[in-house]
């Protein structure tokens, strides 16, 4: 077997790994916080349904390592651990240093000695990451507005809202860090974004997120869940980080994007349209739950069955209209990061309601009448941990495999013009 062979076949069984990892924790956590300890026949039980849930995550990761081998496989087989790192630095340039990055990675080539090529490529690789044009003003301009938003949320959390501290502090420096990262790396903030409609449908969702989580953390900052002794945090904590970084994450990639992620058009209009289809079916499905005459209802169900559903047909569109697989995946990307943050404002908006008409959880229907107000703050952690991990670790995966479905008639026609079969159009 080649060198580029076992290579390919190491990384993909290293991608199916690594996307098998969250569920594997998943499994251990539900194992270690179970009430009463389980019999080896509910461990296997438990493990074999998680194995199950990660099937999908585990393909979609192996279809996506292979896909972007065959074309990088050749060319990075060859090269040993500088010119990875180099090759690495280099894919991180903007359109304008690209020769930049060819022409180091040419003189490497003709460096003998590996220390030195090792030092070679750290030293390309620190200034791929930090040019030396940047402005050393601005960075420092840019870092000092950070550190200074960061000591106002520090004083006006501590103030107004204790229980929102570790959120802004997070939510402000990654933005500040990021900012400042941009303008170290070109100089200037300003660069093509990928349009008005997933800009502003970004902005709104991060607004409304903000807005409704200020709103539980001054209303209900703290919980009794059932069967327990005690108040809990609404947002401890970890969960606080995991919502800075979502935020910062998702307004960061719709407001300056990586270079490869704006020219697909296809990708950002399905993107656009798939994400509005979840927040819509979201509310609606809501609202007939909440009109139902059952009391033991929730979301779950739309939640591990309407959002793969909605992925899997929307990037097949997409890949099918835009005749590739990257066309499908962008916009399965564009779904998940502009949905994200507008489905945790409409889930606590409507855990509101819940709360009001049935003294439930959104989630599952926990609780009842006379429970409402002692439950209300745990919508906070369900909406952050539950839309996260259906969205990205379950429903995005789905999105995958319809991108590699709805390209499979372009790839097979493409397949038969390099064979000489059809006529190239």
């Amino acid at each position: 077997m080649s060198r580029t062979r076992r290579l390919g076949w190491a990384g993909g069984l290293t991608a199916a790994a690594v996307a098998a990892a969250p569920f594997a924790g998943l499994w251990v956590l539900l194992v270690g916080s179970a009430p009463d300890p389980l019999t080896v026949r509910a461990g296997l039980g438990l493990a074999l349904a998680l194995a199950v849930l990660a099937t999908p995550a585990m393909v979609a990761a192996w279809l996506l390592w292979r896909t972007w081998w065959r074309q990088a496989g050749p060319r990075l087989a060859s090269l040993d651990g500088p010119g990875w790192l180099l090759a690495t630095a280099a894919a991180t340039l903007p359109a304008d240093r690209r020769d930049w990055g060819q022409a180091m990675a040419a003189e490497a080539a003709q460096v003998p000695d590996r220390a030195a090529r090792w030092r070679f490529a750290a030293g390309c690789a620190r200034a791929a990451l930090f040019p030396p044009g940047g402005g050393r003003m601005a960075v420092a301009a840019a870092g000092a507005v950070a550190v200074v938003a960061m000591g106002a949320v520090a004083v006006g959390t501590g103030a107004v809202l204790p229980a929102g501290r570790v959120l802004g502090l997070v939510l402000v420096g990654l933005l500040g860090g990021l900012a400042t990262l941009a303008v170290a790396r070109s100089g200037r903030l300003g660069r093509a974004g990928p349009g008005a409609a997933v800009a502003g449908l970004a902005l709104a969702g991060v607004a409304a997120c903000l807005a409704f989580t200020i709103y539980y953390l001054a209303e209900h900052p703290s919980y009794d869940p059932l069967g327990s002794r005690g108040l809990v945090a609404s947002l401890p904590p970890v969960t606080a980080v995991v919502l800075a970084v979502v935020l910062a994450g998702c307004l960061w990639l719709a407001l300056r994007p990586p270079r490869w992620l704006v020219p697909d058009r296809h990708g950002r209009r399905f993107g656009v349209a798939m994400a509005v289809v979840l927040v819509a079916g979201f509310l609606l499905a809501s609202r007939q739950e909440l009109g139902s005459a059952e009391l033991d209802i929730g979301m779950m169900g739309y939640l591990f069955a309407a959002l793969p559903a909605v992925l899997v047909a929307g990037s097949a569109a997409a890949a099918a209209v835009g005749r590739s697989f990257r066309a499908g995946l962008w916009a399965g990307a564009w779904a998940v990061v502009l949905a994200m943050p507008l489905l945790v404002a409409t889930w606590l908006a409507e855990a509101l309601a819940w709360h009001r008409q049935r003294g439930q959880l959104l989630l599952d229907g926990e609780g009842g009448p006379g429970l409402g107000a002692s439950l209300v703050g745990a919508n906070l952690g369900d909406a952050v941990w539950w839309t996260l991990v259906t969205l990205a670790l379950w429903a995005l995966p789905f999105g995958v495999l319809g991108a590699a479905a709805g390209s499979l008639r372009a790839r097979r026609r493409r397949a038969r013009e390099r064979a000489g079969l059809v006529p190239s159009s």
